[in-house]
């Protein structure tokens, strides 16, 4: 009897019958298990998705993208705070834009990282 299990591209409505084998090294089985859950996938997924030419995108530095923005958040939320109340007159926003600017070219670099996997 062959297992029927849902495919993971798209609409989830396919059901997937073949099954593929293959064998590969210990170092090699390790390298794909590692790539897998850093994606947050199983083996099969993964490499599927890899066979398959799809995008599959790790950013690692995504928690320091979301810290800064949080930051950048806070600061200007007290900023609106101060001016509200009509304790600030003029605001200096040269710390907000240097965080927008640091963010900016963290963004650029996940991008770049992207383009040269080709992924």
């Amino acid at each position: 009897m062959v297992e029927s299990k849902k495919s993971i591209f798209g609409g989830g409505t396919i059901n997937k019958t073949k099954f593929i084998g293959f064998r590969v090294t210990e170092a090699e089985y390790k390298k794909i298990e590692r790539k897998a859950q850093k994606a947050k996938m199983n083996i099969s997924q993964y490499v599927s998705l890899s066979a398959l030419d799809r995008d599959i995108v790790v950013f690692e530095d995504l928690k320091e993208l979301i810290r800064q923005l949080s930051k950048v958040g806070n600061n200007l939320n007290q900023i609106t705070m101060l001016a509200h109340q009509g304790r600030v007159k003029a605001v200096d926003l040269s710390s907000v834009k240097k965080v927008v600017e640091e963010i900016w070219q963290l963004l650029n670099s996940l991008t770049e990282k992207t383009k040269r996997t080709g992924r």
